[in-house]
Order: C-alpha cells, then sequence, then structure tokens
C-alpha cells in the first residue's frame, strides 16, 4: 500500500536520481506497480529439476517460495524451550535440518507434480512412507542433492537478486 509517507520517500529518491518529478511521473509509477502486482507473472516462474536415483531418472518442477512459507517450514521443524531467564519466552532450540530442507522441497513442488510424486500413494505403499515429506526423502535420500535443490528454490524466490556489493551498499544506507 503506498502512503503518504511512502511517495514522499519516492518523490525524494526520484528526484535525486533523474531531478525534479511531475505528479504525472509519480501517477505512473504507482500505475506500473499495480499492474505488476496484478498481473502476477513473477508467481508462475518454474524450474524443472531432475534427480537420478539408481538407474532411473524423475523430475518435478519447482516455484518460488513466499516468505510465509519459508517460514511456515522453519517453524514447523524448529523445536521451542522456555527460556527462564528470559521471563519464560519460547527461544528456539534445535532445527531438524533434514526435516527442514524435505519440507522445503515438499512445499515448493508445483501442485500437480506434488500430487503425482510425492502424494502417490501407491509409491508411499512400495516404500513405506507415510506423508509426502515422507516421500521426498525416499526418492532424494542424498544431502549434497537436497542442498541443490535447496539453492535453486532460493534462487527462484529472489535470495540471489543482489551482489554482494549491492547488499554491502543497502546495509550502509
Amino acid at each position: 500500500m503506498i502512503t503518504e509517507n511512502n511517495m514522499e520517500a519516492m518523490t525524494e529518491d526520484m528526484e535525486q536520481e533523474n531531478g525534479p518529478v511531475t505528479p504525472d511521473e509519480l501517477l505512473f509509477s504507482e500505475d506500473e506497480l499495480l499492474k505488476a502486482l496484478t498481473e502476477k507473472q513473477h508467481l508462475d516462474n518454474t524450474e524443472k529439476i531432475e534427480v537420478k536415483l539408481g538407474s532411473v531418472v524423475f523430475a518435478f518442477r519447482i516455484r518460488p517460495l513466499s516468505e510465509r512459507e519459508w517460514n511456515a517450514c522453519r517453524e514447523r521443524h524448529t523445536k521451542y524451550k522456555r527460556n527462564r531467564r528470559l521471563g519464560g519466552m519460547k527461544m528456539p532450540e534445535d532445527t531438524d535440518t533434514v526435516g527442514y530442507h524435505t519440507e522445503l522441497i515438499y512445499t515448493a513442488t508445483v501442485e500437480e507434480d506434488r500430487a503425482k510424486l510425492w502424494n502417490n500413494k501407491r509409491l508411499w505403499k512400495a516404500t513405506g512412507a507415510l506423508t509426502g515429506p515422507d516421500m521426498v526423502d525416499k526418492l532424494i535420500p542424498f544431502a549434497g542433492k537436497k542442498q541443490a535443490i535447496i539453492d535453486r528454490i532460493e534462487k527462484l524466490s529472489g535470495y540471489d537478486d543482489e551482489s554482494e556489493e549491492e547488499y554491502e551498499e543497502t546495509v550502509k544506507n
């Protein structure tokens, strides 16, 4: 939501970059933002992942994850303990990294592929899996392969948009 304070900040930034800003230029920027938000093309970005399990190669598609989805996966796999010294505040005690990575892959898999691969009851029966994330562990058992997939999910989700120099400049300002 663009507020009056945000609009003033945008005006100042644009004036510093391009000189004085006219109201038409501001409205144009706002219109472009609204158009980008309603098109949702930025959510349609997927990538195909191929995994070799023995002599069999299977593929599935991943999509970017929102910040809320990342957080939900982390929360599900983090144990908390009340800290008496901090007035009983819950503090993270331990994170199940294996479960966390598995959950990220499961959540980032496109719904259609998730139904065919991770939620396939026939595969569950054959492997003894009880849930979709269990199936992820059965079909992608190696930590290195999981980490490579996590890296690609991070890239799709925008975690590598800034170079190190741009990040340092943002932090300085």
